[in-house]
């Protein structure tokens, strides 16, 4: 419940504080008093944006705060905790402050909070029922939410929409690599082509620079043969070779050694000398025999390296360049080969996600088709005490094409497969029509407050203000309007802003707006009228200009009236 509304600087609005009570409260007040500058003030404890413009001429920060009273028993408390927030007991405080410097503040109970987290909190708090309201009710697609409000389906809605965004995701990630294998597929056979060329080529590492080795030994075998020859007969088998030389040394080293003990060890040099002189020219020959000239095997390396070429000027020049982009274009055939088998997976998957959201949409229609039924009778039996007796309020619903796949794909969306509209007939004999087609602005007032009424039941003492409910009716409407107004106010704090003093006879309290212009500012006030005063008001908005005691007469049975008047008659 609202207690007490603070505006400070707020467009014409100097200072203004008014505290507010259970039941039905009325505010009235000349054209251009500040009413709906009250609203808009309201409003932005809603989470509507705020504009420097509203700042009040020569201020420099405009201030709205509203008090409600929170039972501790109310849904909404439990945002105080999921938002890490000290929830200081029944009252709850929204405080909103704009700022010419940009840096606007919203505070909850004194803490700081999110534009977002305003908006969540408001939403259970408060709710204005305006001009633009109207203009929702001649929208069809904004019927659905109106429908699932009263149905309780906030469940099942939710459900539909996750069901919905996971058959979404895995039909774009299907397209997706659809679309990516088409773009890839006339390139396949060229990166086949290579792979193939790089793989019959058998590739080996360093194969390129063995190669070079083998061919320039093969070409200079005659040369090499020749020297190992020689070196061979030099070192070994020659006449006068050194090894032939050494037993004159030999000889030589032991006559020393006979004189002098000494040169023993100069024995084993001469000894390791031999034998590497053995092993030198036993090696030079082995080497010498294994490279012979073969014309044929150096023809075979000039073709495999002129092939190494060829290739290398393709792919990257060095053979391990190209082992590499073998490798590269064997991966990528693989992930070809591999998104046949992710396509096939993601089908299948996407045959179970649309199987489960068609259920779970189906499922949705039919309880709104059953929520549908309840709901036109419950507006009609509502319109009925708005003077429209002989009314017929109806949900229309667009069938889905549940039988045809491309049809019922065509019609997924978050909300489900319904498309549907409200339609009335204000008239006995015409028939069902949308509501922009058919209904006036008193019968789309009307409408908007037996819907009104009816969606807010499901609420938990939720504030509820009509701003300007009574446009397009007036006499026995306007009364049987304020009858419905008070039947709500038995469970929802009402505010009401209305001209119509047979609307204004039912409140259990009366505020009055007026502006007044003092020497160089004007400014807006709200007060409580007394029962003198609330006859008064009653009389001007009865008389105009000219207030009579018939007038002021009328005005004071009117307020009997309504003070009596059951909330249900």
């Amino acid at each position: 419940m609202l207690k007490e509304l603070i505006i400070h600087n707020f467009a014409i609005i100097r200072d203004l504080e008014v505290s507010f009570q259970r039941g039905l409260s009325i505010m009235s007040g000349e054209t251009g008093a500040g009413k709906s500058i009250i609203v808009g003030a309201v409003n932005l404890i809603l989470g509507s944006r705020a504009s420097q413009e509203m700042i009040r001429t020569g201020s420099s920060e405009a201030m709205v705060e509203a008090v409600f009273h929170l039972p501790g028993q109310h849904s909404l408390r439990q945002k105080f905790t999921e938002w890490g927030l000290e929830d200081q007991g029944p009252e709850v405080i929204i405080r909103r402050v704009i700022n010419r410097s940009g840096r606007n503040r919203i505070f909850l109970c004194d803490q700081s909070i999110t534009l977002q987290q305003l908006q969540v909190m408001a939403q259970g708090l408060i709710s204005v029922s305006g001009q633009h309201e109207h203009q929702i009710l001649l929208d069809p697609e904004l019927h659905m939410g109106l429908l699932d409000t009263f149905g309780n389906l906030d469940r099942e809605v939710r459900e539909v929409r996750e069901s919905y965004m996971a058959w979404s995701r895995c039909r774009e990630e299907l397209q997706k690599l659809r679309r990516e294998r088409e773009e890839q597929s006339s390139r396949l056979d060229f990166l086949q082509f290579q792979y193939n060329e790089l793989d019959s080529a058998n590739l080996l590492p360093d194969e390129d620079q063995e190669l070079e080795k083998e061919k320039n030994l093969l070409r200079h075998a005659a040369a090499i043969s020749e020297s190992t020859r020689n070196a061979h007969q030099s070192i070994y088998s020659g006449k006068g070779s050194i090894l032939e030389l050494f037993a004159g040394v030999e000889k030589d080293l032991k006559t020393l050694q006979s004189i002098d003990e000494s040169l023993q060890p100069l024995g084993n040099h001469l000894e390791q000398a031999r034998i590497h002189l053995e092993e030198l020219a036993h090696a030079l020959l082995q080497y010498g025999q294994s490279i012979s000239f073969d014309p044929g095997r150096l023809s075979h390396i000039e073709d495999r390296l002129a092939l190494l070429q060829r290739l290398g000027k393709k792919y990257g020049g060095s053979v391990s360049a190209m082992i590499q982009r073998r490798e590269e274009l064997e991966r990528s055939l693989s992930h070809m080969d591999d998104s046949h088998l992710r396509e096939g997976e993601l089908e299948k998957e996407l045959d179970g996600l649309k199987k489960r959201y068609l259920d779970k949409a189906k499922l949705l229609s039919g309880k709104r088709k059953e929520a549908a039924e309840k709901l036109s009778k419950a507006v009609q039996k509502t319109l009925a005490r708005l003077d429209m007796a002989r009314a017929r309020f109806s949900v229309s619903f667009e069938e889905p094409p549940f039988g045809e796949e491309e049809g019922a794909e065509a019609r997924f969306s978050p909300q489900g497969l319904d498309r549907l509209q409200f339609l009335l007939s204000a008239n006995p004999g015409e028939d069902l029509k949308p509501l922009a087609r058919v209904a006036s602005g008193g019968e789309l007032s009307r409408i908007l407050l037996a819907l009104k009424g009816l969606l807010s039941r499901q609420g938990e003492g939720e504030t509820l203000i009509f701003d300007e409910v009574d446009t397009g009716i007036g006499g026995r409407t306007g009364e049987l309007v304020g009858l419905q107004l008070k039947k709500l106010a038995e469970k929802h704090q009402v505010i009401c802003i209305t001209h119509l003093p047979t609307i204004a006879s039912y409140g259990d309290l009366h505020y009055k707006v007026v502006k007044e212009a003092r020497q160089d500012e004007t400014v807006t006030r709200i007060r409580q009228l007394s029962s003198k005063d609330r006859v008064e008001e009653l009389a001007r908005m009865l008389g105009g200009i000219s207030i009579s005691e018939k007038t002021r007469a009328h005005a004071l049975e009117l307020l009997e009236r309504g003070r009596k008047a059951p909330a249900n008659p």
